[in-house]
């Protein structure tokens, strides 16, 4: 696959109301894959992005701003019309309005977009727990540093995360920035996710 996914659909067509001015922007999308050697079917993905900000000094660190990313379709239409508004989003909340009116080929750009992010990113952490019986857990975190623009909102819910968190959905064209990760560029992940609450989806299981 080449290094830039081709977004097939515009959804400031599709959805006619997206007002929100978004910025092309360097960051890293975060995947965290968990696996359990007991109480598990298979590996539990979820994905967070990272804004992070050059350094003026090599030896400097900032702390990334980091949100959820949604990168599954289980969200209503309406919910991410919302955040590409600039509204409150419930991409958990489903009622009898829930409307599901995505672009036609929303589902494969999302798809193409997890592929994208899977071939391209590298290791920065590896994380294992135990508990007593014997449970075990590993949590391997990576890093796909890529140009792109993002739908960013205020999450109005209860689930999963905290009423007030921010929250994104991808939009338009990613394209892999190469070398991201280096001192060079002095843009740098020095983040210990031990302690992270990655948990901020339903469980997806496979790669």
């Amino acid at each position: 696959m080449k290094n830039k996914v081709i977004l097939i659909f515009l959804l400031l067509i599709s959805f006619s109301g997206f007002t929100q001015n978004l910025n092309e922007k360097e960051f890293l999308i975060l995947t965290f894959e968990m696996d359990r050697n007991k109480d598990s079917h298979g590996t539990f993905i979820y994905y967070w992005v990272a804004e992070l900000e050059k350094y003026e000094k090599v030896d400097e660190y900032k702390e990334p701003k980091i949100y959820s990313l949604f990168l599954h379709e289980f969200y209503g239409s309406e919910q991410l019309e919302s955040c590409c508004l600039g509204k409150v989003s419930y991409p958990y909340t489903m009622t009898t309005a829930t409307e599901f009116n995505f672009p036609e080929n929303h589902t494969e750009y999302l798809t193409e977009l997890r592929e994208l992010v899977k071939k391209n990113r590298e290791k920065i952490q590896v994380i294992k727990k135990e508990w007593k019986d014997g449970y075990k857990e590993k949590v391997t975190v990576y890093a796909t540093s890529v140009r792109g623009k993002l739908c960013e909102c205020e999450f109005g819910g209860d689930t999963y995360l905290t009423k007030g968190d921010r929250i994104s959905f991808p939009k338009g064209d990613y394209e892999i920035i190469k070398d991201y990760l280096t001192k060079e560029k002095r843009i740098l992940l020095f983040k210990d996710f031990s302690d992270f609450d990655y948990s901020n989806t339903d469980y997806r299981t496979g790669k």
